[in-house]
Formats: structure tokens, sequence, C-alpha cells
């Protein structure tokens, strides 16, 4: 569990502030053949699995698809398309024992219980994102004795059937990003940009507040996830806690949290001074705004805030 916290949490908590040609393994088809983006984008091309599929789908037809992505060859690195039909059942993935179920049922909970499937039976044809903890084919195997990590999902309604794929996120690389991303909108257009660029249903980040909702009301890895905006002066702007905002940073988090550069660094318990308050346990990215502190991670309250769990 310790290894699922460490993958998922920094991550979840990341847009909870508010509450690619193809790669080896790709099969190649002229009457799906679509431009694609490059792996190391896994969100632009996680969407293009899913417009291959959906391509796939119109030019061969139900069966056909289903008989791609129901076998080993529709696997491509850590991406392969499930589909749903329009009863809400699982037709078409790699692991046959989730075909022919509920996705409102156990085949839609994660390992630590979130059940997603209502978040992706609410997709359009403009898609949705929807993360979850799950195996990844890339480490394992999609059975349940492989590695599970933090998988970001992308679902589009086309023709009554939901096709979807998705990626597992890096923490290292994600947080950073989302938040510099964060720091643009706020530097550009305020609070009102910052919001809007969190809230957008299309949004890469918009899927994981309800996810991290989830886990921090049920406490699932021991800790919570936390998004912040602090004021220059320490007043937390927002929280995914809305009783946490008007608090001070630095009672949230320690002292440490000043120790944020503008191009963003990585904070840990370890940071603050012994005694000086501030979580047991922590890994938080933040960014100075010039003054205005933008971060998010993980952390458990309580115990000897300078050790670590």
């Amino acid at each position: 569990m310790r290894r699922i916290a460490s993958a998922v949490a920094a991550v979840l908590v990341a847009t909870a502030l508010l509450g690619a040609g193809c790669g080896d393994g790709a099969e190649t088809d002229t009457a799906v053949e679509l431009p694609a983006p490059s792996k190391s984008d896994p969100a632009a091309y996680t969407k293009f699995v899913v417009d291959q599929a959906i391509a796939r789908y119109e030019a061969e037809g139900l069966d056909a698809t289903l008989a791609h992505y129901n076998s080993p060859a529709g696997i491509d690195d850590q991406w392969y398309v499930f589909v749903i039909d329009g009863n809400d059942i699982v037709v078409g993935h790699p692991d046959r024992e989730r075909r022919g179920l509920d996705v409102k049922g156990w085949v839609g909970t994660d390992i630590n219980g979130y059940n997603f499937g209502p978040e992706m039976l609410a997709a359009t044809e403009a898609g949705r994102w929807v993360p979850y903890v799950y195996v990844n084919p890339a480490e394992g195997t999609l059975g349940d004795e492989g590695v599970f990590e933090l998988k970001n999902a992308w679902a589009v309604r086309h023709d009554g059937l939901l096709f979807v794929s998705g990626w597992y996120i890096d923490t290292e690389m994600f947080v950073p990003r989302l938040i510099a991303e964060s720091a643009e909108h706020f530097r550009s257009g305020g609070m009102e940009a910052i919001l809007e660029f969190y809230n957008d249903p299309q949004g890469i980040s918009a899927g994981l507040v309800p996810t991290a909702d989830y886990y921090n009301r049920t406490g699932t890895l021991g800790g919570l996830f936390t998004g912040f905006i602090a004021a220059p002066d320490g007043e937390i702007l927002t929280h995914i806690d809305p009783l946490v905002i008007g608090t001070d940073i630095e009672d949230l988090l320690g002292p440490a949290v000043r120790s944020a550069t503008a191009e963003g660094t990585w904070i840990t318990a370890e940071d603050n001074p012994a005694g000086a308050g501030g979580p047991r346990t922590m890994r938080i990215w933040v960014m100075d705004v010039e003054g205005t502190l933008i971060g998010a991670g993980w952390y458990e309250v309580g115990g000897d805030p300078g050790s670590a769990a």
C-alpha cells in the first residue's frame, strides 16, 4: 500500500487544488492510420489511441474492433483500449475476466475502493478524464498481481459506445508540469484564470478532483492530498479542504514552504526544523509566483513533524 501511496498521492493532490508515431508494438492499418503524437506526451498519445479505436470502429465495425482490442495485439506498451456498450457492460478489454461485467460494479472500482464507473459513464462525445488506480501492463500483467499505479483514463462516447484508454502518471514529471501551467494561468489572469484552468471538464486535471475527494474522505492511504494557493502574507486562498481556507500556510506545512523558488521545488517534512510545526510526512511541489505560493502534494498530520513515516 505504501508503494501506491508514493505513486498516487502527490499526483491526485496536484489537481485537487480547486474543489506521438505509433510506438513499439502498435499495429498500423491504412484504414485507421492517424497522425500520432510522441509517447513522451502521454496525455496526447492517450487521446490518439482512443481516436484510433473510434476510427477502426468506423472503418471495420464493432466485431473486428473488439477482436483487435480483446487480443494482446491491441496492447501498445502501457496503452490498451476497452469498450463499454450502451448497457454499461464492458464488451472490449484485453483481460477476458473484465468482459461482460457492469462498469458500475467491481470492474469499475479500483483496488482502494474508489468507484470510478459513474464518472466514466458521464463521458460525452467531447471526452472526459477519469483517474483511478489500476495495473500497468507495461510493468506486469492485467491480472491482480501486477504493479498498481495511478491511471488517468480518457473516455469518449461515440455511437452509443464508450471508448477508453489511459496512461500511468509519472509523479516526478506530472506535478511540476501541472503547477507550472497553473502558475502561467495565474500570471496571465489571476484567480479567475486558474479556476477556469482547473475546472475545464476536458482538462487533464478536472477528473482528479472526485478521486482525491474519495481518498481524503476514506483515509485509504493514511494521508491527505492537498493543493493550494497562498497569498504573499501566507493566507490560504484555495484548498481542497474548505476548512483550511483563510488559515496560514506555515501552520499547515511548516516554515519550509517559504523556501519555494520561482522555478519550483519539492518540499519534504525533513525540511522543517524539529518542533517547528507542519506535517509528519510531506512531499509537495511549490512555486513562488511573485510571493504567491502555488503547490500540490501529499502529507500526513500528527506525530513528530521532523520525522518521516
